[in-house]
């Protein structure tokens, strides 16, 4: 009867130490699944706006509430989005090349042969701006990646590059639009022009390698 009695407690004692554990390990389970960060710390600004915890996309219903099912949607978004950045930005390369060579030409153009290139390249430089807008709003716009990346990475490298290419890109439109005024800014629009090419190509070549 003893011994049947301590067997008995013995059982007791061990259903309640197993579902002590399974307790705290639940609790564990939840705190983790808690701690799980579904947005990086780090964002910029403009991804922060529109797709951060309280941002703009949530109060009004386009991107729904963080859970992990969600955030694997966005994701897809932003890999879409940034399809479309790399497809537009080799367009807006070859538009940046043509100008180039258009704008050589101009230096001695003349005559009817000026009114010609010069049209052709106020047109190229529309087109241009246009391409690159749409793929600088690829990259501000689109939701961000799951985690930040430490240390040196090809795609921090292409990000440096970039803050340098769109101040090269704003510099070269409001020289252009000077030069009419004072063609002693020549020098300076197409040093600007220059700079935001050669960034910009190193920043598309970048990705292709990794580090």
């Amino acid at each position: 009867m003893k011994l049947l009695s301590l067997l008995l407690f013995f059982v007791l004692l061990t259903g309640v130490s197993v579902a002590q554990e399974a307790d705290n390990l639940l609790a564990e389970l939840d705190t983790t699944a808690k701690q799980t960060k579904l947005l990086p710390d780090k964002m910029l600004l403009t991804q922060r706006i529109f797709w951060g915890e309280k941002g703009l996309y949530r109060k009004i219903g386009i991107a729904p509430a963080l859970t992990p099912e969600n955030r694997a949607k966005e994701l897809r978004v932003r890999r879409t989005m940034f399809k479309i950045h790399q497809a537009v930005g080799l367009l807006t390369a070859a538009g940046m090349l043509a100008q180039g060579i258009l704008g050589a030409k101009l230096y001695t153009a003349g005559g009817d042969n000026y009114t010609r290139i010069r049209k052709a390249h106020e047109a190229t430089a529309l087109g241009i701006n246009i391409a690159y807008g749409t793929t600088a709003l690829m990259a501000f716009t689109a939701p961000p990646a799951m985690l930040n990346r430490k240390g040196i990475s090809n795609v921090k490298i292409h990000k440096y590059l970039s803050y340098i290419h769109l101040t090269g890109m704003i510099t070269t439109n409001i020289l252009a639009d000077k030069i009419g005024d004072n063609y002693k800014l020549k020098p300076y629009h197409r040093a600007a022009a220059f700079t935001t090419f050669g960034t910009y190509f190193a920043a598309m070549a970048i990705l292709k390698f990794e580090f």
